[in-house]
């Protein structure tokens, strides 16, 4: 009986620790996806609109106010 319970008590271990680490895998890849989407940004914003803002803003309102 009392070799059950000290299994129990691992099992419970176990399962916090299988918990804790799919959490910090979360965080993990979604701080490296938020770096990632953002590094794409700035390079489009460097190379395609040479540092300058993006019209399609004023386009979209003169379209679907016309």
């Amino acid at each position: 009986m009392e070799k059950f319970i000290e299994n129990k008590s691992l099992l419970e271990d176990l399962k916090n620790l299988i918990e804790i680490t799919k959490q910090n895998v979360a965080v993990s890849v979604n701080s490296t996806l938020t770096l990632m989407y953002w590094q794409i940004g700035f390079k489009i914003n460097e190379e395609i609109l040479k540092n300058s803002r993006a019209e399609y803003g004023k386009e979209i309102l003169q379209t679907h106010y016309l």
